[in-house]
């Protein structure tokens, strides 16, 4: 059983007080104690901070034998840290575990975080806050995360391959996809009026 806690205390590299985290508990052992799954241990104060970031607000499992997502929707991006002109974006993120519970190093696991370089301020992705919703599609193809503070808060959601199998079969053109289009990233083609949290 996964169990995600949100305001769980930090890890002692994370350099914050609460982050959130990720619990595996075994139910065939009702009295052995959950274990914290180790990932996102670190931080680098210059240019983050994971201070209530929330890791473990949304938890979704492929099932026995597959991955899992977590996300830490109020992850905060920071540039030019302790000067005039320091910024802060809480464009969120979310880590893909392998059935193990570890990163592996493939496309498959690790951070994702489409947010991550985009224009900035609450109108554009400055507020992206990705993965308060995160799922797999049920063919697994796809990882699918919501964004709902994009584009003053009218909200994305976008979806991913996920799934390397489509690259075994020669198909490199499927995606990413993305309400407001991924390459055009315009606010005026998503269908829904400003603060509707879409995601």
């Amino acid at each position: 059983l996964l169990v995600g806690a949100p305001r769980e205390k930090a890890f002692p590299a994370q350099q914050a007080n609460r982050t959130g985290g990720l619990y595996s508990c075994d139910i065939a052992s009702p009295h052995t104690n959950c274990m914290r799954v180790k990932f996102d241990e670190e931080t680098d104060p210059k240019m983050e901070s994971k201070e209530d970031q929330w890791m473990g607000v949304t938890v979704q499992s492929q099932g026995p034998g597959g991955n899992v997502v977590t996300c830490a929707h109020r992850y905060e991006k920071r540039q030019y840290v302790n000067t005039v002109q320091e910024t802060r974006d809480i464009i969120g993120r979310c880590y893909v575990l392998s059935q193990d519970l570890t990163i592996k190093d493939d496309m498959d696991n690790g951070v994702w975080s489409f947010c991550d370089g985009r224009l900035r301020g609450h109108e554009k992705f400055g507020s992206c806050q990705q993965g308060v919703a995160a799922t797999f599609t049920r063919d697994y193809h796809y990882i699918v995360f919501g964004a709902p503070g994009t584009y003053n808060w009218k909200g994305v959601v976008r979806a991913e391959q996920k799934n390397q199998t489509f690259y075994d079969l020669g198909i490199f053109d499927d995606g990413p996809y993305e309400v407001g289009d991924e390459s055009r990233q315009d606010k005026n083609l998503v269908p829904v009026p400003a603060n509707s949290y879409l995601g």
